[in-house]
């Protein structure tokens, strides 16, 4: 029985459930995996770090490859992964995520402002104990002190997710809610999906913003290199920062950048991200009409 393209003719719901669970049992299977590895014992923190890349690998990684194949003739192109992208576009996109920095930055700072009524007092409470065990774990990630460390985290929280994730979000979803929907409506809808499953309330809203810029991003080139090499740079980006932070360059904080005092330079950025993606735009109209 012939395996390639032997899904091609299933409908929204069934991909739907095929996504859903291909995703679970591969992430449930590498999680078992690196349980098994690790032996349970993830205080090490070269623990942590391998079972998020089994983690990433059954999630984000393999189940769109196999859908792919399963749903299409020629899977690659499926992805849109089989053609080089256009330098321009890619040099485009890694000065827009560059320049989004300070607005990402104030943005999350609103974000973290958003009100609770005193009712969801104990919600918001559970909140902000997740979002600092998230960014305890993160900061724990991002400490090393050696060039090989700094490999390995580029590796771990650049690579791996940039292309993973977007295979997953922009390769297989977007496209996936595209056929039954208008094309904004399927980037929209992915970029919050993109958000939700990050489990990070306060980051919310500038990571769908991130998520609608990938999406379009993809949408106007019609080429997923283009986000991947994106998203691969905003997350580098914190990388190298705290990297070289930790050698004492302390000359540009990055991480502050567009918040409290300087939060005009996140106004600013927000401005030149949109003249650029408009600019974007108009030098990308070869795969759509929106």
């Amino acid at each position: 029985m012939k395996i390639k393209g032997l899904l091609h003719n299933s409908n929204l719901g069934s991909r739907i459930l095929q996504l859903t669970g291909v995703s679970l049992f591969f992430m449930l299977l590498f999680s078992l995996i690196s349980l098994w590895i690790t032996q349970g014992d993830l205080s090490d923190i070269n623990s942590i770090k391998l079972a998020q890349f089994m983690q990433s690998l059954g999630l984000f990684v393999i189940p769109p490859f196999l859908l792919a194949y399963l749903w299409s003739e020629k899977p690659l192109q499926y992805l849109r992964i089989d053609s080089k992208p256009l330098s321009k576009d890619v040099i485009l996109a890694v000065i827009i995520m560059l320049s989004a920095v300070p607005a990402i930055n104030l943005l999350g700072e609103i974000n973290h402002a958003f009100p609770f009524p005193d009712s969801l007092s104990w919600f918001e409470n559970q909140l902000v104990d997740l979002e600092k065990r998230a960014e305890d774990l993160t900061l724990r990630m991002l400490d090393v002190d050696n060039p090989t460390g700094l490999l390995i985290n580029l590796g771990l929280i650049a690579i791996i997710p940039a292309v993973g994730e977007e295979l997953f979000f922009r390769g297989i979803i977007q496209p996936l809610l595209q056929n039954k929907l208008k094309a904004h409506a399927a980037v929209w809808i992915t970029a919050i999906i993109f958000s939700a499953i990050h489990l990070q309330f306060f980051g919310f809203i500038p990571r769908m913003l991130m998520g609608a810029l990938l999406g379009y991003l993809f949408l106007w080139t019609g080429n997923i290199w283009v986000p991947v090499v994106a998203h691969f740079t905003n997350n580098a980006a914190a990388v190298l920062f705290y990297y070289f932070k930790g050698d004492g360059a302390h000359a540009l904080d990055l991480e502050n950048i567009g918040k409290s005092e300087t939060y005009f330079a996140g106004i600013i950025s927000m401005v030149l991200v949109l003249l650029l993606i408009y600019y974007f735009r108009k030098q990308t109209k070869r795969f759509s009409a929106v």
